[in-house]
């Protein structure tokens, strides 16, 4: 919890504690959080008040229901935490974290294209020159990774197509699929 909320929850305890104080005859203890000052459950009808009122004021923000705060806080949650699924369920209380999962898709997708694109941009993307790591050392008996994955990055189209097909064809090789794509590569 944030040290932010975490004071202005005891702070919001205390004020709760000095209202049963007041009157504790009259104090209906509702063991909710929010509550009115004689200790009653907030209505959700004037929360949702309370909140339009809220955004009235402060027009720069978008237009949600109250309830899609909880939303935006698990979404950027998760993508403040690199997708780190258990630890935003910890702090939503979301029962298992599928339910989390299913409820936030839509997070998980973007962050899919983005992986998609960085991918795209490491593996594809042409450098005017090639990197210090690409050059292989003197003497070294083959072509380094780093080097192989350069050459790879600067060829043809038609070059990355072979070798792509005979990467699946030493891939069903070693899995022994029932898919050839080898023809004649082996």
């Amino acid at each position: 919890m944030a040290s932010a909320l975490k004071e202005e929850l005891k702070k919001w305890l205390n004020q709760l504690a000095a209202d049963e104080m007041k009157d504790p005859a009259r104090y209906h203890n509702s063991g909710m959080l929010f509550r009115l000052p004689n200790g009653l459950t907030v209505e959700p009808v004037l929360i949702r008040k309370k909140f339009l009122k809220w955004q009235d004021a402060h027009p720069e923000f978008p237009r949600i229901v109250f309830h899609g705060l909880r939303h935006s806080s698990a979404t950027y949650q998760l993508m403040i935490s690199g997708g780190d699924v258990k630890a935003v369920q910890g702090t939503t209380g979301h029962a298992t974290a599928d339910m989390l999962v299913n409820a936030y898709a839509h997070i998980q997708q973007s962050s899919r294209v983005e992986l998609g694109k960085k991918f795209e941009e490491g593996s594809y993307a042409k450098s005017e020159s090639p990197s210090p790591q690409a050059v292989p050392a003197a003497g070294e008996p083959t072509i380094s990774m780093t080097a192989l994955l350069e050459l790879l990055k600067n060829a043809d189209p038609e070059v990355k197509a072979q070798l792509r097909l005979a990467l699946l064809c030493k891939i069903h090789h070693a899995f022994q699929s029932n898919y050839s794509p080898c023809r004649g590569f082996l």
